[in-house]
C-alpha cells in the first residue's frame, strides 16, 4: 500500500482498510479490485479527491470500526473530536460514573496547581498529557451516558 502523510484523507482511507484487515480484505467486502482501492489512496490529476466517498460509506457499513479513522479525519478538520460511543453495560442512571470521573479531572487539576507542581500557575507538558486522559475518560462516560438516555427517549416515542 502507498505511503500516506498522517492527518490526510488518504492516511483515514488506509486506517479505514486497516480497520477490516487490510486492503485485500477491504476489496471483497466491497467487491471491487485491490488496485482500485490502492488507487484510492493517492491523489492523481486524472482522478481527483482520491477514493469515492460512496466505497467509504459501504466500507462502514459493512464493518463499522473502519468508518472511525474517517470520522476522526473530519472531526479534526472541524476542530472537534470524535468520540465512538460504547453502550455495554451503560444504564440511564450512571451518573455516578460521571461524578467519578470529573473528581479524577478535579484532582489532577489540583495536583498541577499545588506547590509539588513545577509551575503551580499552568500545567506542565506531563500534567496536561495526564490531565488530557482524565477528560477523554469523563467525556467517553458523559457521552455513553447521554447515549443511554437519547436512547430512552427513542424507545419511548
Amino acid at each position: 500500500m502507498r505511503y500516506t502523510r498522517p492527518g490526510s484523507i488518504q492516511n483515514a482511507v488506509r486506517e479505514a482498510y486497516g480497520a477490516v484487515g487490510g486492503l485485500e480484505n477491504a476489496s471483497i467486502d466491497l467487491g471491487i479490485g485491490v488496485s482500485t482501492l490502492s488507487y484510492g489512496t493517492e491523489r492523481s490529476d486524472h482522478r481527483p479527491g482520491g477514493i469515492g466517498v460512496n466505497y467509504l460509506d459501504s466500507l462502514g457499513r459493512i464493518e463499522p470500526s473502519a468508518a472511525a479513522p474517517i470520522a476522526k479525519h473530519f472531526a479534526t478538520l472541524a476542530g472537534g473530536v470524535f468520540q465512538p460511543v460504547d453502550l455495554d453495560g451503560v444504564t440511564a442512571s450512571d451518573v455516578y460514573r460521571i461524578a467519578k470521573e470529573f473528581s479524577d479531572v478535579l484532582t489532577k487539576d489540583a495536583e498541577a496547581h499545588s506547590k509539588s507542581s513545577i509551575d503551580p500557575s499552568d500545567y506542565t507538558v506531563k500534567e496536561a498529557g495526564e490531565q488530557l486522559i482524565e477528560l477523554d475518560e469523563l467525556i467517553a462516560v458523559a457521552v455513553s451516558f447521554r447515549a443511554a438516555l437519547r436512547e430512552k427517549t427513542e424507545v419511548a416515542r
